[in-house]
């Protein structure tokens, strides 16, 4: 019992780790999932086209009336560009930076907004840079991948996916500005650096992990503890009846109103039990029963008839008392020899009602005494012998003294044999039960089956997995033999 208990124990900690490993895995899986997607948001092509969408309605048009003037009004596209920049965050500094060789040595707070007209001069910028002079013609081959967005604007592209890119960390984007007529008057570059965050999304996890992940685990584990204990109550429940059915006390049931798979295995359990213990009190009633015909029946054959005929030759003597003393007299020892008959069939019949379980004594011992009590009452000699003698199940023993006291019946009402052998042999997982006797025999092909006594003995063995063989023939006596198996266990040999 304590190992089963020990055994829900250790089931409740297992689910309880299991609840407690879910909930941290799945935080931080959580987490790595949303740094991952932060990551792949910030490396593909949606942040460009999003820049772009937002310089198309934002800034190009409040950038159309200053460089649609002849000449285009540099100094009022400068102040639009400033405004922008300084309300939106792309300008990250009051002054401009060092000059740069190019605008890919901008960081994220180092963007520039660049304006060219449709002669490819640049107009102004935000910083203002070196290296690419105002009012000259602006180099976009310099810039990594902008030279074929600011040609596709200008031909008139307005897919933002077209005039846009994203390589190594850098934001290109290039926005047309409407001019007269529909035409495309200038373009509006806008340059970003993103940072690499790959790093600080590293450490990120790693330190929401401290902090975020142990307060999960708890969670979970407190979470998973209270389920489990649920489950293992109500598990133990079903263990106690289990054990309490087992040694066949079915007054116990499992009492779960749930509706879940373990409620419901809890109710056919009951059902199950309550079916048993009918079955099982139907089955007694039945071998009663069985027992109560048998012995009516062998009253009936033997002691019965015993009686009636002792009646007979009493009223004969009776009648013949005053008349013919010897004949009276010869009467009446045929009804004392009658009675004498009768007793011993009644001494054998009492003596079946015995159980080899009573007797205590295991199978050899408790046949030994019952042959010579059984020849006693027949009258009959018998040799009674062991070979190999050594403990088997309860209910091998049991079976065959029960063979045994139907074996000898039989020798005794029906052989008149004046000798009879009995051996019991034990071999590697066999047990052999053999009765012979040297009486007036019988031809087993006119009756196959048996009686109903060899009919009782292959019912029991059948149940044991065993079987009879039955030898006889007219005058020379009958052999019965019955093996069962016997499973080996070590330790058991006498």
């Amino acid at each position: 019992m304590m190992g089963e208990i020990f055994a829900l124990r250790r089931l409740r900690w297992k689910l309880t780790l299991s609840y407690t490993l879910v909930a941290a895995v799945t935080l931080l899986a959580l987490e790595l999932i949303l740094a991952g997607a932060l990551v792949a948001f910030l490396n593909s092509d949606l942040l460009p086209r999003l820049v772009v969408q937002n310089f198309r309605d934002e800034v190009a048009p409040r950038l159309e009336r200053p460089l649609n003037q002849n000449p285009p009004n540099a100094e009022g596209i400068r102040e639009e560009l400033v405004g922008f920049a300084d309300n939106s965050g792309v300008r990250g500094a009051d002054r401009p930076p060092q000059p740069p060789t190019s605008l890919g040595n901008y960081t994220a707070d180092q963007g520039a907004l660049l304006v060219v007209d449709d002669r490819r001069r640049l107009l102004a910028s935000v910083p203002e840079m070196q290296g690419f002079p105002e009012g000259k013609r602006f180099d976009a081959g310099s810039i990594s991948g902008l030279e074929p967005l600011v040609n596709a604007a200008f031909d008139g592209e307005e897919n933002s996916g077209q005039l846009s890119s994203n390589v190594g960390g850098q934001v290109v984007t290039v926005t047309p500005i409407e001019g007269k007529k529909g035409r495309v008057a200038g373009v509006l570059v806008g340059t970003l650096g993103l940072p690499n965050l790959t790093a600080p999304l590293l450490i990120t996890v790693g330190i929401s992990a401290i902090f975020l992940t142990i307060p999960a685990a708890f969670l979970g584990a407190l979470f998973g503890f209270f389920t489990a204990w649920s489950l293992t109550r109500r598990i133990g429940r079903l263990a106690r009846a289990a054990r309490s059915w087992s040694r066949g006390d079915f007054s116990v049931t499992t009492k779960d109103r749930s509706r879940d798979e373990l409620g419901q295995l809890s109710r056919e359990l009951n059902s199950m039990a309550a079916e048993l213990e009918n079955l099982l009190q139907a089955r007694g009633e039945l071998a009663t029963l069985e027992a109560r015909n048998r012995f009516a029946r062998d009253l009936h054959d033997s002691v019965k008839q015993q009686v009636f005929a002792t009646s007979l030759q009493i009223a004969a003597a009776r009648a013949l008392i005053e008349k013919d003393t010897d004949s009276a007299e010869s009467h009446l020892s045929q009804a004392d020899e009658l009675v004498r008959q009768a007793q011993k069939e009644l001494n054998g019949l009492i003596q079946e009602m015995r159980p080899a379980a009573l007797e205590g004594k295991g199978l050899a011992t408790a046949l030994r005494e019952y042959v010579v009590r059984w020849s006693e009452g027949a009258e009959i000699r018998a040799d009674f012998r062991v070979q190999g003698e050594r403990r088997v199940p309860l209910e091998v023993e049991q079976a065959l003294f029960r063979i045994a006291q139907e074996a000898l019946a039989n020798v005794a009402r029906h052989s008149g044999a004046g000798h009879a052998e009995v051996d019991l042999i034990y071999t590697a997982g066999t047990i052999t039960l053999r009765v012979a006797d040297d009486g007036r025999g019988f031809d087993p092909s006119r009756n196959p089956g048996g009686g109903f006594g060899l009919q009782s003995m292959r019912e029991r063995l059948v149940r044991l997995g065993g079987h009879v063989n039955v030898e006889s023939a007219p005058g020379k006596g009958t052999r019965v033999e019955c093996f069962c198996p016997v499973q080996e266990k070590e330790g058991e040999d006498l």
